[in-house]
């Protein structure tokens, strides 16, 4: 049994009393109605949602679910089924390996999340700046975020893909520094992780077809 899930999560109840877990084989399943007080910038967002966590048991290989109900319709970022699109897989893969906690990782990406959501409905607008949504959204972290080109960023996925990471190679993004020093740092991760090798393929697929739209281009 993983113990530092199985005590986060108890924590997460004891902070939660509305959450309800229910637990097969494979995962914890946590819902019921998420109580919060969150600040940015001396912004105040208070209430509460029905949402639903699912978490693997053997997180952190596998990145958790997370679902919202009663959002509006023109809020983006939220899946048909509920699930929502908290950040990209590379970005939560990076985050987890450096910080394998639930506890972090709900208040990192779930709470910045439920803080946008507060605010969208208020003020329909994003308050820490909205990326595009669908694979533009995606493709937009490693951009801007891991200062690539599309070029370097198809490159990126190729190694991957082909596990043909070479920590003493330079690195592909052009600042001459070895990989391991540089982009390594984000790649090593998901090589090392099938699950989240797979994860970021299925991702990279989505930015390269724009969505399956030029799967057969």
């Amino acid at each position: 049994m993983n113990e530092k899930l199985f005590n986060e999560i108890q924590v997460l109840l004891e902070e939660q009393p509305l959450l309800k877990m229910l637990e097969n084989e494979k995962e914890y399943i946590l819902e019921g109605i998420y109580k919060y007080t969150l600040e940015f910038n001396g912004c105040i967002a208070q209430g509460n949602r029905k949402v639903r966590f699912i978490v693997l048991k053997n997180f952190p290989i596998n990145v958790p679910k997370f679902y919202v109900f009663d959002y509006p319709n023109d809020m983006e970022h939220i899946y048909t089924d509920g699930s929502v699109c908290l950040a990209t897989i590379g970005e939560m893969i990076y985050f987890l390996n450096k910080n394998a906690s639930l506890i972090a990782f709900i208040d990192k990406f779930v709470n910045s999340f439920i803080f946008t959501l507060d605010w969208f409905e208020k003020y329909k607008t994003y308050p820490f700046g909205d990326r595009n949504h669908g694979y533009k959204g995606l493709l937009d972290y490693y951009l801007n975020d891991l200062n690539l080109t599309v070029d370097q960023y198809k490159e990126m996925v190729f190694m991957i893909y082909d596990n043909k990471y070479r920590g003493h190679s330079q690195c592909f993004c052009g600042s001459k520094k070895k990989l391991r020093n540089c982009h390594g740092n984000y790649i090593l991760p998901i090589i090392q992780n099938e699950n989240y090798k797979n994860m970021f393929l299925n991702e990279a697929y989505m930015i390269l077809t724009e969505d399956g739209k030029n799967v057969n281009k």
